[in-house]
């Protein structure tokens, strides 16, 4: 009798642990699938409102939070993966406090790259989707720690004092050294240098660059200081978007493999061409001359390439200005013996497109025909892993390393 009563009660001891197991891993899939769901790496705490994988019909909106529980700098990016039944077009809208990313779903992909989080600094993330088809859709929302240290943006963030606000008024001429400045673009908070500094410079290969900003991403946009040694067209006849020129082509293809080790340091990233139409002119033009407002937010298309230029916007707020010359500021060159093409769309005169353009006396100006030859100052974007040495003055310039 007792055997037979201990072999029920193990049976039922069975029947119970099972049930249990089969209740944990319900509730812990109903976390995943739709409820609070809490992931953790080695710094950060990811906590989804309502779990990582999303089920989406025509719209959904999602809140999740990523948390940094410890005492260092970190950094994350936010990709999507495991993408089933995807049909037509769907697109993605990313925020928070200080940041706002839009953009088309295509497979999976890094929608954020690498995001600076300080040591228990929490940052709350709204996400978006719309669909053009009546289809129903899932993926997964993914937050991944990857520990930087003596990346290229930390070095010039400690050689340099960081300031809130420039001295002068952004849209004037920047005649002195305004030094490293706080801003914020597409992908959350960038760092700006601005009038006449002397410790922004980079040598690659021999050539001289010059630092624009630390993006918001954490890599560094540098412009080569100077100009290519032949003038060319921003466009031919015809299309004049920078994604279907020749110029665009020359510079991912031609000078950029004249750059040996550019390879090392360089990812394709996406530079702003905006060229928004306001009736014969560019929105941009009344945008910067009219209501002067600079921004770095992205107001145009994206377009992702090895090589770009500089924006309007860049360059004014590097302290040129649309009103007044300017030979004092970090941009200017009097080597540069032609005014150079900026990414940025001004006017249409005709079938003639005219971009914005860095002029000889260091103005922002829209006098160039797009199809006429002129200077070409190209851009380029260090990514987050480089490690530098050098102080970036002229003497001692900022030299690249992947050690």
């Amino acid at each position: 009798m007792q055997k037979k009563f201990k072999r029920v009660l193990v049976i039922l001891l069975v029947i119970i642990f099972f049930l249990l197991g089969v209740g944990t891993s319900y509730i812990v899939y109903r976390n995943y699938k739709g409820k609070s769901y809490v992931l953790t790496t080695n710094s950060l705490s990811i906590n989804y409102s309502h779990g990582k994988r999303v089920r989406i019909h025509k719209t959904k909106k999602m809140n999740f939070s990523v948390i940094n529980f410890t005492d260092s700098d970190v950094y994350y990016y936010i990709e999507l993966d495991n993408l089933k039944n995807i049909k037509g077009e769907v697109n993605y809208i990313l925020t928070s406090d200080n940041l706002n990313l839009a953009d088309t779903i295509s497979g999976n992909t890094i929608i954020s790259s690498y995001i600076r989080i300080k040591g228990g600094e929490t940052h709350n993330y709204e996400l978006s989707f719309s669909c053009s088809v009546d289809n129903i859709f899932s993926l997964d929302v993914n937050v991944a720690e990857d520990r930087l240290s003596n990346t290229f943006a930390d070095v010039i963030l400690a050689n340099n004092e960081v300031k809130d606000e420039p001295l002068t008024t952004i849209g004037s001429a920047a005649l002195e050294d305004e030094g490293l400045i706080k801003g914020t673009d597409s992908s959350g908070t960038t760092y700006y240098f601005r009038g006449s500094v002397t410790n922004n410079n980079v040598l690659i290969d021999g050539n001289k660059f010059k630092i624009v900003r630390i993006t918001g991403d954490g890599s560094v946009k540098l412009v080569l200081d100077g100009a290519l040694e032949e003038i060319r067209k921003f466009y031919d006849e015809g299309n004049y978007n920078f994604t279907s020129t020749a110029l665009i082509e020359y510079l991912n293809d031609t000078w950029f493999n004249s750059l040996p080790s550019a390879n090392s340091f360089v990812s394709s990233s996406k530079y702003c061409n905006d060229i928004s139409k306001d009736g014969d002119d560019f929105v941009s033009y009344s945008r910067l001359y009219t209501d002067n407002i600079v921004s770095f937010v992205c107001l145009g298309d994206k377009v992702l390439s090895k090589v770009g230029l500089l924006t309007a916007d860049e360059a004014i707020f590097a302290g040129a200005s649309v009103t007044d010359t300017n030979r004092k500021f970090y941009l200017y060159n009097a080597d540069i013996k032609a005014n150079a093409f900026l990414l940025t769309g001004a006017k249409m005169k005709g079938e003639v497109y005219y971009p914005f353009s860095l002029n000889t006396d260091g103005k922002v100006a829209s006098i160039d025909p797009g199809n006429v030859l002129r200077a070409i100052r190209p851009v380029i974007t260090i990514n987050k892993t480089v490690n530098v040495s050098g102080t970036g003055t002229v003497e001692d310039p900022y030299i690249l390393t992947n050690n």
